[in-house]
């Protein structure tokens, strides 16, 4: 793997003497945390990014944490460079407990620093995903020191935003002072998130705003006949509203009673909400799927999929429903209302869900509003069959990976021009 590592270096500068400084093959180096085999939302866009990047062209190589022993440390994977450096976080087999958290976060840190410090110069541009505690590491180094273009993605807005999270981080709030000085632009998902970042007086013209993307299926959802299940596709934690959605389903339940409820995903409060199912006694109405390898194959085969999220950057499990063709049910905040097609941000009344182009909003934690939602969307074939064949097109034309990639690339060429 050593040597693999030696001819990619030697092919880079082949490929920089080879052309002129302009049309020279770009190296982009990807920070982020965690990444494959771990998946969420950031790992998932990092990857789809990455890969979307490769086939049009551009280098790149994604430096991450060792968390799981036996992951190999470095590897190539259909042209994308996986560089894992050294975290103690799992190496115990308790990264629950806070010390363990703390070690894990230093040791991160301080690998992520050594590799900056030494492979730095040979990339052209510095993508963080993620506003946290890396992007400050990658900002010190790569622009402190290196001079390095550094561009940081938001990974979410709202109650858990990125903003908020670093804050809970030790000199958080020194941390994203320094970022807000250094950073060359940030990108944000969605449009919230780009109000969050001008109150913290960055400028205007360094936010850009470029949704996550989506690699859509070849074939879309094309039976909407009959509902027999509704599905959700994310972790298992407060954030995602599971709770709410499984009170709902007790109105959907007591008068729907052949069509079930497919919750895929794990997360810590899996017990929890196992124990809330059991309570509200939904016997085999609701199954809990777990972590599954292929998502796509029970999107296909559900019919209405719903994301009772509390706060989101941009979903990708939404993305993916609306993709498929599925009838989407989404809480009213910011990226759920632009991925439905409209941006307007009304209140709904509590209670109630409003139709919109692609699909169904609701408030967040409104329990009889969702039910209502979900039984509408059940007993009208027409308005599901509307609306999954609207929210298809919409993602196909605005939301693909490879044209989210063209952005990146337009944004990446514009901060090496103005470095040079």
């Amino acid at each position: 793997m050593k040597d693999c590592f030696i001819c990619i270096r030697k092919e880079r500068s082949l490929d920089r003497k080879a052309c002129g400084v302009g049309d020279s093959r770009m190296n982009v180096l990807m920070v982020i945390s965690q990444f494959k085999p771990i998946i969420g939302g950031a790992e998932k866009q990092a990857e789809l990014l990455a890969h979307a990047l490769v086939r049009k062209g551009i280098n790149v190589t994604i430096v991450t944490g060792w968390l799981r022993p036996g992951t190999p440390r470095k590897e190539i994977v259909d042209g994308m460079r996986i560089v894992r450096n050294f975290s103690c976080l799992r190496l115990f087999g308790a990264e629950k407990n806070l010390i363990v958290r703390i070690l894990g976060g230093i040791s991160y840190v301080i690998s992520l620093a050594m590799f900056l410090v030494k492979h730095g110069r040979e990339y052209d541009i510095l993508h963080v995903h993620q506003v946290l505690y890396p992007a400050f590491i990658s900002a010190f180094i790569g622009k402190g020191l290196l001079k390095k273009p550094i561009l940081a993605k938001m990974g979410c807005s709202g109650l858990t935003s990125d903003i908020r999270n670093i804050k809970r981080f030790a000199l958080g709030g020194l941390q994203l002072r320094y970022l807000i000085k250094k950073m060359d632009c940030v990108v944000t998902v969605n449009h919230e998130g780009v109000e969050d970042f001008r109150a913290l007086g960055y400028p205007l013209s360094k936010i850009h705003h470029i949704p996550n993307g989506v690699a859509s299926p070849r074939d879309g959802k094309t039976n909407y006949d009959n509902v027999r299940s509704v599905i959700t596709t994310v972790r298992l934690d407060h954030q995602k509203g599971l709770d709410i959605l499984l009170r709902a389903w007790v109105q959907v339940g007591g008068r729907e009673k052949d069509v079930r409820l497919l919750i895929i995903g794990k997360g810590p409060h899996e017990l929890e909400l196992k124990k809330l199912s059991k309570t509200l006694g939904f016997g085999d109405s609701v199954i809990f799927m777990g972590e599954v390898n292929h998502v796509e194959e029970y999107l296909k085969t559900s019919d209405i999929f719903v994301l009772a999220s509390r706060a989101e950057g941009m979903s990708n499990a939404l993305l993916e429903a609306m993709s498929h063709g599925l009838t989407c049910i989404a809480t009213n905040i910011s990226g759920n209302v632009e991925l439905m097609g409209t941006g307007d941000g009304h209140d709904i009344p509590r209670g109630e869900f409003t139709i919109v182009r692609n699909g169904l909003l609701v408030e967040p934690e409104d329990i009889e509003g969702l039910a209502k939602a979900i039984l509408f969307l059940i007993q009208n074939q027409r308005a599901r069959k509307d609306l999954g064949e609207k929210g298809r097109k919409h993602v196909e034309q605005n939301y693909s990976i490879d044209l989210i990639a063209e952005k990146y690339i337009r944004l990446y060429r514009d901060l090496l021009q103005e470095l040079n």
